[in-house]
């Protein structure tokens, strides 16, 4: 299964096609972001099957909402990442969190200068010393009942 949106409306129900391809291109573009940062995959269950995470929510810090489109991007460059790695149907937590700090970026390169970005990874693995303006998100996932939370860090020069 992977990672999947929770039940309900579908984020792309009455927004224009052509905005929903333009988010996916994006997500297909982070995700080749993706690949060169190679973030982990979650193990198997116990039953061999890929687990079944539910987004419970993506969050940036600084504040910046969780549009549909954005949400798009991110659920596809997660998507095609774990295909990229050979396991349809995975889930990595690590990419949505970095997708989403990723799809911040993009769109913020299509209203100007893009963002330099000094270093990204685990908000856990900044190197010492790093300064610059950071740029978190913050992943929680649901596996059953069960809380799965993920963190992405960028530094901007």
């Amino acid at each position: 299964m992977g990672i999947r949106l929770p039940d309900g409306p579908d984020p792309a129900a009455g927004l224009d096609p052509e905005l929903v391809n333009a988010a996916r291109g994006i997500g297909f573009a982070v995700g080749a972001r993706l690949r060169e940062l190679a973030p982990s995959l979650r193990p198997k269950t116990d039953a061999g099957g890929e687990p079944d995470l539910v987004i419970h929510a993506i969050v940036l810090d600084p504040d910046d909402p969780l549009d549909p489109l954005t949400l798009i991007a991110c659920v596809q460059a997660h998507d095609s990442y774990v295909v990229a790695r050979g396991r349809r149907g995975a889930a990595s937590p690590g990419a949505l969190a970095l997708a989403r700090v990723l799809a911040w970026a993009a769109r913020a390169e299509m209203l100007g200068r893009a963002p330099g970005i000094s270093w990204i990874g685990p908000s856990v693995r900044r190197p010492d010393g790093m300064t610059g303006y950071a740029v978190t998100a913050t992943v929680t996932l649901l596996d059953g009942e069960t809380p799965i939370r993920a963190a992405a860090l960028a530094v901007i020069s």
